[in-house]
Protein backbone atom coordinates (compact mmCIF):
# COMPACT_ATOMS: atom_id res chain seq x y z
CA UNK A 1 0.00 0.00 0.00
CA UNK A 2 2.62 2.66 1.18
CA UNK A 3 4.58 1.81 -2.44
CA UNK A 4 0.99 2.97 -4.10
CA UNK A 5 1.21 5.63 -2.76
CA UNK A 6 4.60 7.00 -3.20
CA UNK A 7 4.00 6.22 -7.17
CA UNK A 8 0.72 7.82 -6.71
CA UNK A 9 2.85 10.97 -5.26
CA UNK A 10 5.21 10.89 -7.83
CA UNK A 11 3.18 10.89 -10.87
CA UNK A 12 1.11 13.37 -9.32
CA UNK A 13 3.93 15.52 -9.27
CA UNK A 14 5.86 14.94 -11.92
CA UNK A 15 2.47 15.48 -13.92
CA UNK A 16 2.33 19.14 -12.12
CA UNK A 17 6.24 20.06 -13.19
CA UNK A 18 5.34 18.91 -16.81
CA UNK A 19 2.41 21.02 -16.66
CA UNK A 20 4.99 23.73 -16.21
CA UNK A 21 6.95 23.02 -19.04
CA UNK A 22 6.71 24.14 -22.84
CA UNK A 23 9.72 23.26 -24.88
CA UNK A 24 11.17 19.80 -25.71
CA UNK A 25 14.44 21.23 -24.25
CA UNK A 26 13.12 21.40 -20.99
CA UNK A 27 11.57 18.07 -20.69
CA UNK A 28 14.68 16.15 -21.42
CA UNK A 29 16.20 18.66 -18.66
CA UNK A 30 13.42 17.36 -15.87
CA UNK A 31 16.45 15.41 -14.16
CA UNK A 32 17.51 18.31 -13.24
CA UNK A 33 14.35 19.22 -11.21
CA UNK A 34 13.84 19.72 -7.26
CA UNK A 35 10.89 17.66 -6.23
CA UNK A 36 8.91 17.97 -3.13
CA UNK A 37 9.07 14.17 -1.92
CA UNK A 38 11.35 12.36 -4.20
CA UNK A 39 14.13 13.15 -6.93
CA UNK A 40 14.53 11.69 -10.21
CA UNK A 41 17.91 9.03 -10.33
CA UNK A 42 18.10 9.10 -14.51
CA UNK A 43 16.26 9.87 -17.76
CA UNK A 44 16.64 7.89 -20.97
CA UNK A 45 15.07 8.54 -24.31
CA UNK A 46 13.61 5.77 -26.05
CA UNK A 47 12.10 7.30 -28.67
CA UNK A 48 13.26 10.58 -30.54
CA UNK A 49 11.34 10.36 -33.70
CA UNK A 50 9.14 12.09 -37.32
CA UNK A 51 5.88 11.03 -37.45
CA UNK A 52 3.65 12.58 -40.04
CA UNK A 53 2.99 16.17 -40.85
CA UNK A 54 6.12 17.93 -39.58
CA UNK A 55 5.35 16.55 -35.78
CA UNK A 56 7.85 14.36 -33.91
CA UNK A 57 7.16 11.96 -30.98
CA UNK A 58 9.31 11.33 -28.19
CA UNK A 59 9.17 8.81 -24.98
CA UNK A 60 11.26 9.11 -22.09
CA UNK A 61 11.54 6.81 -19.81
CA UNK A 62 12.03 8.30 -16.24
CA UNK A 63 13.67 6.58 -12.94
CA UNK A 64 12.44 8.12 -9.83
CA UNK A 65 14.06 7.38 -6.23
CA UNK A 66 10.52 6.37 -5.12
CA UNK A 67 7.61 5.12 -6.81
CA UNK A 68 7.16 3.47 -10.49
CA UNK A 69 8.94 4.35 -12.88
CA UNK A 70 7.22 6.62 -15.20
CA UNK A 71 6.77 7.30 -19.28
CA UNK A 72 6.45 10.59 -20.95
CA UNK A 73 4.81 10.62 -24.41
CA UNK A 74 4.44 13.90 -26.34
CA UNK A 75 4.26 15.48 -29.20
CA UNK A 76 5.94 18.19 -30.79
CA UNK A 77 6.67 20.72 -33.46
CA UNK A 78 9.52 23.24 -33.72
CA UNK A 79 10.56 22.45 -30.28
CA UNK A 80 7.23 23.25 -28.42
CA UNK A 81 5.34 20.68 -26.64
CA UNK A 82 1.81 20.20 -28.20
CA UNK A 83 0.02 17.34 -26.58
CA UNK A 84 1.79 15.03 -23.68
CA UNK A 85 0.67 11.94 -21.08
CA UNK A 86 2.83 10.93 -18.38
CA UNK A 87 2.55 6.90 -17.49
CA UNK A 88 3.33 5.19 -14.03
CA UNK A 89 4.77 2.10 -15.88
CA UNK A 90 5.97 -1.50 -14.99
CA UNK A 91 8.04 -3.77 -16.89
CA UNK A 92 5.99 -6.66 -16.15
CA UNK A 93 2.63 -4.86 -16.53
CA UNK A 94 3.23 -2.27 -18.55
CA UNK A 95 1.09 0.99 -18.77
CA UNK A 96 -0.65 1.44 -15.42
CA UNK A 97 -1.97 5.04 -15.33
CA UNK A 98 -1.88 7.87 -17.27
CA UNK A 99 -2.47 11.50 -17.27
CA UNK A 100 -2.62 14.41 -19.59
CA UNK A 101 0.02 17.64 -18.79
CA UNK A 102 -0.63 18.93 -22.13
CA UNK A 103 -3.60 19.16 -24.20
CA UNK A 104 -4.72 20.72 -27.74
CA UNK A 105 -8.19 20.10 -29.29
CA UNK A 106 -7.36 22.80 -32.55
CA UNK A 107 -4.25 20.02 -33.03
CA UNK A 108 -6.15 17.23 -32.25
CA UNK A 109 -9.27 18.20 -34.90
CA UNK A 110 -6.15 19.05 -37.36
CA UNK A 111 -3.74 15.58 -37.24
CA UNK A 112 -6.67 13.33 -36.95
CA UNK A 113 -8.43 14.72 -39.95
CA UNK A 114 -5.16 14.86 -41.77
CA UNK A 115 -4.59 11.51 -40.79
CA UNK A 116 -7.68 9.98 -41.84
CA UNK A 117 -7.52 12.15 -45.19
CA UNK A 118 -4.16 10.84 -46.32
CA UNK A 119 -4.74 7.14 -45.31
CA UNK A 120 -8.42 6.76 -45.77
CA UNK A 121 -8.95 5.41 -42.09
CA UNK A 122 -12.01 6.31 -39.67
CA UNK A 123 -9.72 6.97 -36.24
CA UNK A 124 -10.07 8.50 -33.45
CA UNK A 125 -8.20 10.97 -30.89
CA UNK A 126 -8.96 7.90 -28.79
CA UNK A 127 -6.95 5.87 -30.97
CA UNK A 128 -4.03 8.36 -31.84
CA UNK A 129 -3.87 8.29 -27.78
CA UNK A 130 -3.69 4.66 -27.08
CA UNK A 131 -1.12 4.04 -30.01
CA UNK A 132 1.23 6.95 -29.39
CA UNK A 133 1.31 5.53 -25.66
CA UNK A 134 1.14 1.80 -26.23
CA UNK A 135 4.73 -0.07 -26.01
CA UNK A 136 4.20 -1.79 -29.14
CA UNK A 137 7.11 -3.94 -30.49
CA UNK A 138 8.48 -5.05 -33.70
CA UNK A 139 10.46 -8.11 -33.27
CA UNK A 140 10.91 -11.71 -34.08
CA UNK A 141 12.76 -14.00 -31.91
CA UNK A 142 13.00 -11.89 -28.61
CA UNK A 143 14.53 -12.66 -25.16
CA UNK A 144 17.13 -14.47 -24.01
CA UNK A 145 17.32 -17.34 -26.07
CA UNK A 146 15.46 -15.58 -28.73
CA UNK A 147 12.09 -17.63 -28.85
CA UNK A 148 9.78 -14.57 -27.39
CA UNK A 149 7.52 -12.93 -30.11
CA UNK A 150 5.58 -9.60 -28.68
CA UNK A 151 2.13 -10.00 -29.54
CA UNK A 152 1.44 -7.39 -32.26
CA UNK A 153 4.40 -9.41 -34.63
CA UNK A 154 2.14 -12.71 -33.56
CA UNK A 155 -0.92 -10.96 -34.86
CA UNK A 156 0.92 -9.88 -37.85
CA UNK A 157 2.56 -13.49 -38.69
CA UNK A 158 -1.29 -15.02 -38.12
CA UNK A 159 -2.74 -12.28 -40.39
CA UNK A 160 -0.04 -12.89 -43.23
CA UNK A 161 -0.48 -16.76 -42.92
CA UNK A 162 -4.35 -16.50 -43.22
CA UNK A 163 -4.69 -13.63 -45.78
CA UNK A 164 -6.00 -10.96 -43.72
CA UNK A 165 -5.12 -8.33 -46.23
CA UNK A 166 -8.20 -6.22 -44.35
CA UNK A 167 -6.48 -6.37 -40.45
CA UNK A 168 -3.04 -5.73 -41.81
CA UNK A 169 -4.34 -2.76 -43.78
CA UNK A 170 -5.80 -1.78 -40.23
CA UNK A 171 -1.93 -2.04 -38.98
CA UNK A 172 -0.92 -0.08 -42.12
CA UNK A 173 -2.86 2.87 -41.72
CA UNK A 174 -2.58 3.30 -37.56
CA UNK A 175 -1.10 6.42 -36.23
CA UNK A 176 1.31 4.19 -34.35
CA UNK A 177 4.88 3.43 -36.42
CA UNK A 178 5.03 0.07 -34.95
CA UNK A 179 1.98 -1.03 -36.18
CA UNK A 180 2.61 0.52 -39.74
CA UNK A 181 5.76 -1.61 -39.91
CA UNK A 182 4.40 -4.59 -38.99
CA UNK A 183 1.28 -3.93 -41.40
CA UNK A 184 3.69 -2.93 -44.21
CA UNK A 185 5.88 -6.26 -43.60
CA UNK A 186 2.90 -8.56 -43.95
CA UNK A 187 1.62 -7.11 -47.02
CA UNK A 188 5.12 -7.35 -48.49
CA UNK A 189 5.07 -10.99 -47.53
CA UNK A 190 1.65 -11.71 -49.11
CA UNK A 191 3.00 -9.71 -52.12
CA UNK A 192 -0.26 -8.52 -54.11
CA UNK A 193 0.17 -4.43 -52.72
CA UNK A 194 -2.86 -2.55 -54.34
CA UNK A 195 -1.87 1.03 -55.63
CA UNK A 196 -3.30 2.72 -52.07
CA UNK A 197 -0.65 -0.18 -49.84
CA UNK A 198 1.77 1.22 -52.49
CA UNK A 199 1.38 4.88 -52.03
CA UNK A 200 1.62 4.63 -47.99
CA UNK A 201 4.17 1.75 -48.08
CA UNK A 202 6.36 5.15 -49.80
CA UNK A 203 5.54 7.32 -47.91
CA UNK A 204 6.46 5.27 -44.64
CA UNK A 205 9.91 4.81 -46.31
CA UNK A 206 9.91 8.45 -46.99
CA UNK A 207 9.32 9.34 -43.17
CA UNK A 208 11.46 6.67 -42.42
CA UNK A 209 10.17 6.82 -38.36
CA UNK A 210 12.82 5.03 -35.52
CA UNK A 211 10.85 1.87 -34.64
CA UNK A 212 11.07 0.29 -31.26
CA UNK A 213 12.41 -3.27 -32.30
CA UNK A 214 13.80 -5.89 -30.07
CA UNK A 215 16.17 -8.80 -31.01
CA UNK A 216 17.58 -11.28 -28.57
CA UNK A 217 17.59 -9.42 -25.12
CA UNK A 218 18.44 -6.52 -26.96
CA UNK A 219 15.58 -3.79 -27.39
CA UNK A 220 15.24 0.18 -28.84
CA UNK A 221 18.20 -0.73 -31.23
CA UNK A 222 17.32 2.31 -33.26
CA UNK A 223 16.06 0.33 -36.18
CA UNK A 224 14.67 2.38 -38.38
CA UNK A 225 11.22 1.30 -40.65
CA UNK A 226 13.59 1.02 -43.64
CA UNK A 227 15.94 -1.28 -41.74
CA UNK A 228 12.99 -3.44 -40.64
CA UNK A 229 11.00 -3.98 -44.14
CA UNK A 230 14.41 -4.49 -46.17
CA UNK A 231 14.64 -8.25 -46.45
CA UNK A 232 11.04 -8.39 -47.11
CA UNK A 233 10.67 -5.95 -50.72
Amino acid sequence: MTSNIYSQNTLDQTTQRLKELNSVQEILNLKKTKFKDFGIITTFTELDRKIDFGYKHYRILVMPNSGSELKINFVSKDDEIIIGWVSEYSSNKGVLENQIFKADKSFNKYYIKKHNDFYNSNLTIEDFEEQIIQEAVVGFGCGEVGLDIPKESKAMFRWEKNGRINKLNDYLKSFSPELQTLGAIGLLKINDLSKEQTKIINHLKMRNSVIMSCSGCLYGLNDTFNDLIESYE
